[in-house]
């Protein structure tokens, strides 16, 4: 039993150092040469999709074979930072104000 708790600690300890990696990560902020905020910024009106659109944005491309179509980005994590960090400064400038 000793064994088995001191691996489930181990894993504890790990993700706990990588979640205080990523708060502090949010905590910084995104400097505006950020890879994903770069392409976002480039393609933010896109009315038809291209080709280079697609190679930029998109990862990859499941077709199921009832139909159903799923789509990963390539950025899909940093943009969920991106978002994440936006509102936990938009909601401690409105509370500060």
């Amino acid at each position: 039993m000793k064994a088995d708790y001191e691996r489930q600690a181990a894993g504890l300890s790990d993700l706990l150092a990588r979640l205080t990696a990523e708060r502090k990560e949010l905590s910084n902020g995104v400097d505006q040469q950020h890879p994903a905020l770069v392409a976002f910024a480039k393609y933010q009106n896109i009315e038809k999709l291209t080709r280079e659109i697609l190679i930029e944005l998109v990862d990859h491309i499941k077709v199921y074979e009832n139909g159903n179509i799923s789509v990963h980005f390539k950025f899909a994590d940093e943009f969920r930072r991106i978002a994440e960090y936006i509102e936990i400064n938009t909601t401690d400038t409105a509370e500060a104000g």
